[in-house]
Formats: C-alpha cells, sequence, structure tokens
C-alpha cells in the first residue's frame, strides 16, 4: 500500500520476469503498469510517485506517474547474492541510496552488508551495517542550516561491538568540516542487532529498533545515548513515519502496534536532569536552541544577561533570536537594546533587528517597533521589501503606523492581517471607492454603510451616491442598509 494514498502496488513472477501493476483504489483505475526481467527479492514506496524495486541482480526506481520502464539504478554486489534483504533507502535528493541484507556467518552468527550507493557518480561503498537512515537536520551551531546525513548501525564479522555511526553526505554548513560522530551500541543481550532505524529532525534525534525489542533514542549531534527501553519481546518487522508529531509508528509479529513520539515540552527537562549524559546541560541548552524547545528558559536569559553585561550585543541578539516563543523576543527586549550605549558600531537596537532579519520572521511587536524608526527616516521602501520577503507580521497596528505615510501600502497590510473594517478604510482613503461593495461581496462582511457614506460624502459626493445605490439595490435581494 502507498503510504500516504489509496493505493496499490502488486506483482506477479511470469516466468523469468515479474510484472508490476499500480491501482487506485479510489478512481478504481490503473495507475501504471510495467515490468523487470529478474524476480523481485524486495520492493517498497521511496516516494510520493516512486517504487524502489530490488531484484536478483539489480534495483531499479519506477515512476508510477509515467509510462517508463523501471530504471536501473545500481548493480547489486555479489556478496549480496546470499542475503536477506532487509531495507532500501535513498535521500530526500534523490542522490543518495543504501540496500541492507543480513547472513548466517561463521557460528550462527547474524552478519551484515550495507552497499552506499551515490547515483550521480556511480560511486558506492560497502559497509556492514544493520539499519540506516538519510535525514536532514541541524547538527551544529548554525541552526538555521539543515546537514544532510547518514545514520547507520554498524557491526563488523569480526568484532563483538557495534557502533552507531553519522557521517555528513552533503556540503557542509559554510564555515565547518564535514560532520561525524560515532558512538558504541551497548546491547543489552547477547546476540541482538538493530532491524529498524528512523530519524526524528523535529527533535534532532533517530530511533533504533532491535531484534529482541528494544529501544533506543540518539541525538544525533552527539551521538549521545538518550533513552533506552525494552518495548515488546516479539520481533519489529515494519515502520513508518507519523507524520503528525514525527515520530516512529511500529508493528510487531504479534500484531502489536507502538507509537514512539518524543514529548515536546520534556524533552530538555528530561536531558537536564539525565546524569547518564555526558555534558548534559550544554547538550540541553544546543537542543533548545536548535529546535526552538521549551525547558532551558533559565539559561537562555542567563546567557542573555552575560552577553549583555560583556558589551556582546550581536551575541545577546542571537540568543535572544533562538530563544523559544516569546521568552525574550518581547517589548523589555527591545527596550534593552534601545536604551544600551552606542559602542561606535551600528546602534544596538539595529544589531538586534539584523540578527532578526537574516534568519526569521519578526513577531507583531517586534514589526511594529522596526517600522517606527524607518518610517521617520522616510525609508518605506525598506518596509515594502521585508514585507515582499514575508519579515514582518501584518497588524492593524502596523498598518495604522504606515497609514499616514502611505494609505496604499497599510492598506495592503490590513488586507493581510484580515481586517475587514480596515480595508474599507483604506479603500476609502485610497479613493478606490469602487472596490467597497465587491470586497464586501467576496468577503461576507457587512460593515456600517451609513457610517462609510458619512465618510465619503465629503470627498466625494458622486461616487457616495454610487454607492448608496448599489447598497439600497432591491434588485440583488434586501437591501444593504436600513433607507431612512
Amino acid at each position: 500500500m502507498h503510504r500516504s494514498q489509496n493505493i496499490i502496488a502488486l506483482r506477479a513472477t511470469q516466468g523469468a520476469k515479474t510484472v508490476i501493476q499500480v491501482f487506485n483504489l479510489d478512481t478504481k483505475a490503473k495507475v501504471k503498469q510495467c515490468e523487470v526481467n529478474e524476480p523481485i527479492r524486495f520492493w517498497r514506496w521511496i516516494g510520493e510517485d516512486q517504487l524502489g524495486i530490488v531484484c536478483k541482480q539489480n534495483v531499479y526506481h519506477t515512476n508510477i506517474n509515467d509510462t517508463a520502464a523501471p530504471e536501473k539504478i545500481f548493480e547489486q554486489e555479489a556478496k549480496f547474492g546470499n542475503c536477506q534483504i532487509m531495507n532500501y533507502g535513498i535521500d530526500a535528493a534523490g542522490k543518495w541510496c543504501y540496500l541492507i541484507g543480513i547472513y548466517q556467518g561463521a557460528g550462527n552468527a547474524i552478519c551484515c552488508h550495507m552497499q552506499l550507493f551515490l547515483i550521480e557518480k556511480r560511486q558506492q561503498q560497502i559497509l556492514e551495517g544493520f539499519a540506516a537512515t538519510f535525514t536532514d537536520m541541524p547538527v551544529t551551531d548554525a541552526s538555521d542550516y539543515k546537514n544532510s546525513l547518514f545514520c547507520f548501525c554498524e557491526k563488523k564479522a569480526n568484532e563483538n561491538t557495534q557502533k552507531l555511526h553519522v557521517m555528513e553526505i552533503g556540503a557542509p554548513a559554510p564555515g565547518q568540516q564535514k560532520f561525524k560522530k560515532s558512538a558504541d551500541i551497548q546491547m543489552q543481550q547477547d546476540g541482538d542487532f538493530p532491524v529498524l532505524m528512523q530519524d526524528c529532525p523535529k527533535f534532532g534525534v533517530v530511533f533504533i529498533i532491535t531484534k529482541f525489542g528494544f529501544l533506543y533514542m540518539y541525538e544525533v549531534s552527539t551521538a549521545s545515548l538518550l533513552y533506552r527501553q525494552k518495548i515488546t519481546d516479539q520481533l519489529c518487522f515494519a515502520s513508518a513515519r507519523n507524520v503528525k508529531t514525527d515520530g516512529m509508528i511500529v508493528i510487531n509479529r504479534a500484531g502489536q502496534i507502538f507509537a514512539i513520539n518524543v514529548e515536546e515540552n520534556n524533552l530538555i527537562p528530561y536531558i537536564n536532569s539525565a546524569s547518564h549524559i555526558a555534558d548534559n546541560k550544554t547538550l540541553s541548552f544546543k537542543l533548545a536552541q536548535r529546535f526552538h524547545l521549551s525547558g532551558a528558559d533559565e539559561v537562555f536569559q542567563q546567557l542573555f544577561s552575560s552577553k549583555i553585561a560583556a558589551a556582546d550585543y550581536a551575541g545577546a541578539a542571537s540568543i535572544a533570536r533562538d530563544a523559544p516563543g516569546t521568552l525574550l523576543r518581547n517589548q523589555e527586549t527591545i527596550n534593552i537594546f534601545k536604551n544600551l550605549p552606542q559602542t561606535g558600531g551600528p546602534a544596538p537596537i539595529l544589531i538586534y533587528f539584523n540578527a532578526l532579519l537574516q534568519t526569521t520572521k519578526l513577531n507583531a511587536i517586534e514589526s511594529v517597533e522596526l517600522a517606527r524608526p524607518v518610517i521617520a527616516q522616510n525609508k518605506l521602501n525598506l518596509i515594502e521589501n521585508w514585507i515582499k520577503e514575508g519579515k514582518l507580521t501584518m497588524t492593524n497596528e502596523l498598518g495604522d503606523l504606515i497609514r499616514a505615510a502611505n494609505p496604499q501600502l497599510a492598506l495592503n497590510i490590513y488586507q493581510q492581517s484580515g481586517s475587514p473594517d480596515k480595508v474599507i478604510q483604506g479603500l476609502i482613503e485610497t479613493n478606490q471607492l469602487d472596490k467597497i461593495m465587491p470586497y464586501c461581496e467576496k468577503t461576507g462582511h457587512i460593515p456600517d454603510f451609513t457610517g462609510i457614506l458619512r465618510q465619503i460624502m465629503p470627498i466625494n459626493p458622486q461616487a457616495a451616491v454610487g454607492l448608496a445605490k448599489m447598497i439600497t439595490n432591491r434588485d440583488q435581494g434586501p437591501p444593504k442598509a436600513q433607507i431612512d
């Protein structure tokens, strides 16, 4: 079954080839039919419109929205011939893919092969990994930059230790080196090994499920074990992402379904109190800053105050920007920057706003406070550019502030803020009287037409007469206003 649509893919072996048919169960229509000249060993959806097909010798992709034959992506290494295929995955950019197979080694030990393949350059690397996942998430202080990562669990055939590896497969953040981390995985039972793995970019973690039913949760930027718990005695054989929580939904052989989620409000307090996590206080702050999580409020406030005291205004602005919610992004913080002494460079309040504008959208209070000096300097073009870039929050207060200097710009703000009475007022002030009735009909808003007529009469009597006729026209239903 498709991961999000009522679409099913079926396959049937016909001699040496395999026929694939895809049906939309809602429309009862065949979406696609194609074939591969090999038996299929494993297949899965790798995107909204793509199937990944692992055959006896080759790996193919096919798009269900076209009529083309499946495209060969790469040839499997010969050592996969005696493997049970466990998983196949592709990264979000469609550049990298991996294939995992397990086999019985010396002494009946379960061993593994992993083929990591770079599609564009036709390059590959053979690893010994049981489970893997691609992910895109920030793992450095450049919290607005998402690093493209490959995470996998490794166990070499001649070793007893198992490791979690995280390596960067995309370009690193500006000024940074390629990211790479690893950590030992301490299995709780002999013979246990990972079978499922999923990323959770919302919180910067990965989940690992083992054969014997243990759940491991690792923080990616440090490869630190956050949590470990046995959740089932039965083998977990399938999983899917919970699109609402970014968690993991798992099913075991007994038919039990498990929902694995991170409690957003408890993650940071949990790490703060977890003595088994190395440098847990620093880690909790980094995660709170990187993913805008609550629970480290006191640390944010202390760091902000220390930066201000040291006259590191850019550092203080960055702390305020990355703090969760309105903890530091409020009127009090703006007043602090307003009252700071000039140090020879830009005014501290400008340093604050510049830090915000680089990576985020200003909230309602910030938008108004930034607009005040800009309007005073008659630099309305800056405000227009910020609006186009989505950097300002549209409010009535912002529109009122700009109204005297540029009524048309104020009208645009009122329209985006969703204030019908303010929009009508703006249409009157910009002499767009013919647009009042169409606007009211479109939005279903019924304003005080009598008051509107009183406003218009002194400035444009002819338009007032025309509007009066429209609102009292019985041909279009009952009058829009009382006729007294």
